[in-house]
């Protein structure tokens, strides 16, 4: 016949009995996700964030390793279904401005050189005629591309490269280059609804290469379309104001 004693022990050991067989027992493991359809993402999800990219760029003195951020993305290849979407939105985003005119012939003759192989800012600037006035002080950043004034607007779906400004008492300049999965008539059709919808008069080009050109005031506008690597087309945007 069980003591006091054993009557109480009993349920002890039951309870160490329970606790190990459940600390035995592997938790269950949750199922790696593999990113290997896209590198870039795999490696943002993967790899340790070893620095605040905004912070240590902005305190040097504090940051033990310091990362430049503003710096274009990869571009992604186009297709005809990222083609048709950036035409649509674009189209949509203009008819709610009013209608869109049609595209008049191109000017007899050649245009502007073209800046296919001018690659810094300096030199698109020099490509498409700025004022020296306004290549003081000029700045880059991809918030300037933000800034555009409306005439000068990215078009929708665009994934900017450069973009720069100059605020100077003698001159207003705005620059961004960028792609984008429309076509280049597309592109053309943006940008002259847009110029043309200030009252000017936006003349288009189609050799060396496409290109709008525009001017009033002492204001011009400078537009160049080319198609560049997978699909897709480079825009270039220049604008400025002298005061």
């Amino acid at each position: 016949m069980p003591t006091m004693h054993s009557r109480l022990f009993l349920p002890g050991l039951s309870l160490v009995a329970c606790l190990c067989a459940c600390g035995s027992q592997k938790p269950a493991q949750a199922p790696s996700v593999v990113n290997g359809a896209d590198p870039y993402i795999a490696r943002a999800l993967n790899d340790p964030l070893m620095v605040d990219p905004d912070l240590s760029h902005r305190t040097d003195a504090n940051a033990a390793i310091t990362i430049g951020y503003d710096h274009a993305l990869p571009s992604f290849n186009a297709s005809e279904e990222a083609a048709s979407r950036a035409r649509a939105t674009a189209r949509l985003a203009l008819l709610e401005e009013g209608p869109i005119p049609e595209l008049p012939p191109a000017q007899a003759g050649p245009g502007p050189a073209s800046l296919a192989k001018q690659y810094g800012v300096e030199q698109v600037l020099e490509g498409v005629g700025a004022p020296g006035a306004c290549r003081a002080e000029i700045r880059s950043g991809f918030a300037y591309a933000a800034t555009m004034p409306d005439t000068a607007r990215v078009m929708p779906h665009g994934m900017v490269r450069v973009a720069a400004r100059a605020d100077l008492p003698e001159c207003r300049l705005h620059l961004v280059r960028y792609q984008t999965p429309a076509s280049k008539m597309d592109v053309l059709q943006h940008h002259y609804t847009l110029i043309a919808r200030a009252g000017l008069e936006p003349k288009l080009f189609a050799a060396p290469e496409a290109s709008i050109t525009a001017g009033h005031s002492g204001a011009a506008w400078r537009i160049h379309a080319r198609e560049a690597s997978g699909s897709l087309t480079a825009v270039d945007v220049v604008m400025w104001t002298l005061n």
